[in-house]
C-alpha cells in the first residue's frame, strides 16, 4: 500500500512539473504560431471580392441599372431581399474582414516601427466601414470586431468618426521613415502583399484623401457645412492625381471569381441594361466609343445587327425570350476593371477609380467649394475614363469636344454631371446606386413589371437600403434602431440619413432637393 501511495504521488508531481512548461513542449520549433503582417493584410484587402455576385451583382449593379438580370427566378432586380445572397456581406465582413484587421492590429500596433502599417491599415478599415453603412446604414460599429455584441450606432456618428480616423491616419503615415517595416515586395514574393498599391504610402495618402472627398460629397444635402469643411480640406491634402492612382484589387487566374466575365459570357445570367446602354447613344449624336469596349453580342450574328447595341430592361417578372440575345459583356475587351495584365492576374475589381475623383471634384467646384471649373474638371473626367478603358485618343476628343457644357441652373447642371459620371464610373456598381440614391440623378426606370410584391418596398417606389441579415435579427434585436429592430420593421425603402432627395422630378425633369 505504502509503495502505491508513493507510486501515485510520484506521477502526480511529474504530471505538475510538466505543467510548468506544457505550452513550450507542445509547440512545434518550426510553428509559425504569429500571423505574418504581409499575409494578413493581403487576406484583409480581398474581403470586398468575396462572393461578387451575391453580394454586388444581383443587387447594387441591378440597382444602378448597369446591368439586367436574364435568370428566371432572380428577383433581386424587382427589389426582393435574398438572405443566402446579400447576407454574406455582413457575415464576410464583421466575421472576416473585421476580425483580421483586429488581429493584425493586436499584434503590431505596439511595435512603433509598424505605425506606417497601422496607418494604412486605417484607411484601408475606413473604406470598409463606408462600404458597409452606405449598404445597411445604422450598423455596429463603436467596439465592433472584438467578439463582443455592441449597440447599433448612426450612419451619422460612424462618418463623423471616419473623417477623423481618415484626417489623422494620412497625416501620421511618414514614407521617409526607413525604420519602419513595410510590405514591400520580397525575393520570395512574385507580388507585394499590398494588392492594392504595392507598398507606395505616397498612393495610400492619396486614396484616403480621395475617400474623405467621396464621403464629403456624400453628405452634401443633409450637412453642407461639414461637407464642405471636409472637401476643400481632402482637395487641399492632396487627391489622386492620375490612373497610375487608381484604388484596384486582382485576382488571379488560378483561381476561380465569379465576377462580371463569368456571370456575362460563361453562365448568361446578366446582360446590359437598356438603360446603361441608352446613355452611349444618347449623350451626343455619335456612338459613345466606351461601348463597344465595354460590350457585344455574344453570338456575332445577333438580332440586333452590329451598328447599335441594344440592353435588357431592368426589372423584369417573366423574361423575354430574346433576352440572352442582347449586348453582354465584350469578352475580348482590353479594359483593366474586366481583364488582367495577361499574365498572372485575370482580372481586377475597382474599389475607387481617378475618374470618380474628378467628378467628386467637379461636384464640389459647382457647390462653390474651392478651385477649379465644375466643366472642365468633368471633361477632365470623361477623357481620365477614357484613358484608362484604352479609347483612341482622337475618338475620345472628338466624343468629348460634342458633350454640351454645363448650362442653366445648378439643379441642371448637377444632372448633367452626374450623368457623365455614371457612364464614366462604370463598372462600379456600389457607386453609381449611392449617387442615385443621393441625388436621383442619372434617369433610372423603376422595375419594368413593378416592385415584387415579396420586396420591403412600396410599389413605384425606390429601393434605398439593403436590409440587416437573418442572423442579426436573431442575435442583436435589442441593439438595432428601434424602428428597424423586426423583420417586417426593417425595410429596403427607408433612406439612409445622407439620402434626402425626394425621388419625384418636376416638370422640367429636375429635382428640388440638391441645393
Amino acid at each position: 500500500m505504502k509503495k502505491a501511495i508513493t507510486l501515485m504521488l510520484s506521477v502526480f508531481i511529474t504530471l505538475v512539473s510538466c505543467t510548468d512548461d506544457f505550452e513550450e513542449i507542445n509547440t512545434r520549433k518550426d510553428a509559425i504560431v504569429t500571423p505574418e503582417a504581409g499575409q494578413l493584410f493581403t487576406t484583409i484587402v480581398t474581403v470586398p471580392v468575396y462572393n461578387y455576385q451575391r453580394n454586388v451583382n444581383l443587387f447594387a449593379d441591378f440597382y444602378s441599372q448597369y446591368w439586367a438580370n436574364t435568370v428566371s427566378g432572380f428577383e433581386s432586380g424587382r427589389y426582393e431581399y435574398v438572405d443566402g445572397w446579400i447576407g454574406n456581406m455582413w457575415r464576410e465582413w464583421y466575421t472576416i474582414g473585421l476580425s483580421d484587421i483586429r488581429s493584425l492590429q493586436r499584434i503590431y500596433r505596439e511595435d512603433p516601427t509598424y505605425n506606417n502599417l497601422m496607418q494604412v491599415l486605417e484607411i484601408w478599415e475606413a473604406s470598409e466601414w463606408t462600404r458597409m453603412t452606405d449598404q445597411y446604414g445604422d450598423i455596429p460599429y463603436f467596439g465592433a470586431g472584438v467578439g463582443e455584441v455592441v449597440p447599433y450606432n448612426s450612419q451619422q456618428e460612424i462618418y463623423y468618426d471616419l473623417f477623423d480616423r481618415i484626417t489623422a491616419a494620412v497625416n501620421a503615415i511618414d514614407s521617409n521613415d526607413s525604420s519602419q517595416i513595410g510590405l514591400e515586395k520580397n525575393e520570395s514574393q512574385s507580388i507585394s502583399p499590398d494588392l492594392i498599391f504595392r507598398w507606395d504610402l505616397e498612393k495610400w495618402k492619396r486614396f484616403g484623401n480621395s475617400l474623405r472627398l467621396r464621403m464629403a460629397m456624400r453628405i452634401s444635402n443633409i450637412d453642407p457645412g461639414k461637407a464642405q469643411t471636409e472637401a476643400i480640406a481632402a482637395i487641399n491634402a492632396g487627391v489622386m492625381q492620375s490612373n497610375a492612382d487608381v484604388a484596384q484589387i486582382p485576382a488571379w487566374n488560378r483561381g476561380f471569381y465569379d465576377y462580371l466575365r463569368n456571370m456575362a459570357v460563361a453562365w448568361d445570367n446578366i446582360r446590359c441594361s437598356k438603360t446603361f446602354l441608352d446613355f452611349m447613344y444618347s449623350e451626343t449624336s455619335m456612338e459613345d466609343p466606351r461601348a463597344k469596349i465595354w460590350f457585344a453580342y455574344k453570338e456575332s450574328s445577333s438580332m440586333f445587327g452590329a451598328d447599335r447595341l441594344e440592353g435588357v430592361a431592368n426589372g423584369y417578372n417573366i423574361l423575354p425570350v430574346d433576352a440572352n440575345d442582347h449586348a453582354t459583356m465584350n469578352a475580348d475587351t482590353n479594359y483593366v476593371g474586366f481583364s488582367g495584365d495577361g499574365g498572372e492576374i485575370d482580372h481586377y475589381q475597382p474599389i475607387m477609380l481617378y475618374t470618380e475623383v474628378l467628378f467628386l471634384q467637379a461636384e464640389a467646384a459647382l457647390r462653390g467649394w474651392g478651385a477649379g471649373d465644375a466643366n472642365a474638371l468633368m471633361l477632365e473626367g470623361v477623357r481620365a475614363s477614357m484613358e484608362f478603358v484604352g479609347v483612341d485618343p482622337a475618338d475620345a476628343t472628338a466624343y468629348i469636344n460634342e458633350l454640351p457644357a454645363l448650362s442653366g441652373s445648378n439643379e441642371a447642371k448637377l444632372k448633367q454631371l452626374i450623368t457623365q459620371k455614371y457612364i464614366s464610373n462604370f463598372p462600379n456598381g456600389k457607386e453609381a446606386w449611392a449617387d442615385f440614391r443621393r441625388t436621383d440623378y442619372p434617369d433610372l426606370t423603376l422595375p419594368l413589371d413593378g416592385v415584387s410584391s415579396a420586396a420591403s418596398v412600396a410599389s413605384g417606389t425606390w429601393v434605398k437600403r439593403i436590409r440587416y441579415p437573418d442572423n442579426a435579427h436573431e442575435l442583436e434585436q435589442q441593439n438595432m434602431p428601434a424602428g428597424q429592430n423586426t423583420i417586417d420593421s426593417d425595410r429596403m425603402d427607408i433612406r439612409l440619413w445622407w439620402d434626402t432627395a425626394d425621388t419625384k422630378t418636376k416638370s422640367d425633369g429636375l429635382m428640388n432637393s440638391n441645393f
